[in-house]
């Protein structure tokens, strides 16, 4: 009976620190402007319930799983912003996660680690401490919030993907550039469902303006899903030190429900709370939240829990920008 009444206790204490907890105001003066005015800009929608969701539902949602993914365009400094709120979100509920980003990988985790030591609330020096200039990613800059949002809070920040050097050698030589065992420990002996690797397929041909090699794709698969386990594998790890709970800062891409890092946890572990958030640009015409939606496959989970709509950064076609690229 005593025990019964302690659980009850603990519950009404969370309950109601989750209901008083006052939450930092939800960034709306967009840096990004092109389809500001948008219809659907600056909306949030819960993808289970097709309705439409207020920034506090999402965080407490968030507070109450074991692992929350937050997805972005790279390059959109307002999906980095709003990455931040929920990191500061999760922190004002009592959350304590680890954060872990894509963009940092197993070869940069000792620098990162040693200027954290040496400078633990340094945000703005972590970017030129782990070189992150010279890996290519979008300035540091306005991935600097989110740093900033979790050193604030004292949350341990945490590299999480796989190092480059592996990631190239899996796209020569597949999954034997591993050892056996490693491929088993990742769940790569297990592969997507067809409908799954067919989807997967058609995303890195469209994402490279089907102007790729076909030969080139499955190569590409693979050391997409390398990444998508071996960042589930740093999410575990990354838990433990952020108290059974951690965030994952990725593209979107990644942090997909259906065969993205979380179908790598939900290999690992049984039944893993996981909440995913799409951060999209909105698209001229589109004004159906749906139609951004990927189409569900069979028992698979939706692609994203929880889905929530900017400005665009430009409204070049990304196409023309890759021919250029390419052809160079």
């Amino acid at each position: 009976m005593f025990r019964a009444l302690a659980v009850l206790l603990v519950a009404s204490i969370w309950s109601f620190q989750v209901v008083s907890a006052e939450l930092p105001p939800v960034p709306s003066d967009w840096r990004s402007e092109v389809f500001a005015d948008h219809p659907l800009t600056g909306s949030l929608w819960n993808a289970a319930s097709g309705t439409r969701a207020t920034p506090a539902e999402l965080a407490e949602a968030g507070a109450a799983a074991d692992f929350v993914l937050l997805g972005e365009k790279h390059d959109n400094p307002d999906h980095h912003r709003l990455q931040a709120w929920m990191v500061e979100a999760l922190a004002a509920l009592g959350a304590r996660p680890a954060v872990a980003f894509e963009m940092i990988d197993a070869d940069q985790a000792d620098a990162l680690q040693d200027h954290l030591a040496a400078r633990p609330r340094d945000a703005a020096g972590l970017g030129p401490a782990i070189g992150w200039k010279e890996r290519g990613w979008p300035d540091w800059e306005i991935y600097e919030p989110v740093a900033a949002a979790a050193l604030r809070a004292g949350l341990p920040v945490r590299a999480a993907d796989v190092a480059q050097p592996l990631q190239r050698k899996v796209g020569r030589e597949g999954l034997a550039a591993l050892a056996e065992r490693r491929v088993r420990t990742l769940g790569l002996d297990r592969d997507l469902p067809e409908a799954l690797r067919a989807d997967l397929r058609q995303e890195l041909v469209e994402s490279h303006c089907n102007m790729l090699p076909d030969e080139a794709i499955a190569p590409m698969a693979k050391v997409q899903r390398l990444r998508d386990a071996a960042m589930a594998e740093s999410l575990v790890s990354a838990a433990k030190e952020g108290v059974g709970q951690a965030v994952l800062i990725a593209g979107n891409g990644h942090v997909r429900g259906d065969r993205g890092v979380p179908w790598y946890l939900r290999d690992r572990l049984a039944e893993p709370k996981v909440l995913t958030l799409a951060i999209l640009e909105v698209r001229e015409g589109e004004t159906n939240w749906r139609s951004y939606m990927s189409v569900a496959h069979g028992d698979a989970p939706p692609a994203f829990d929880y889905v929530w709509f900017t400005p665009r950064v430009d409204n070049e076609d990304p196409c023309e920008k890759f021919a250029d690229q390419f052809r160079n």
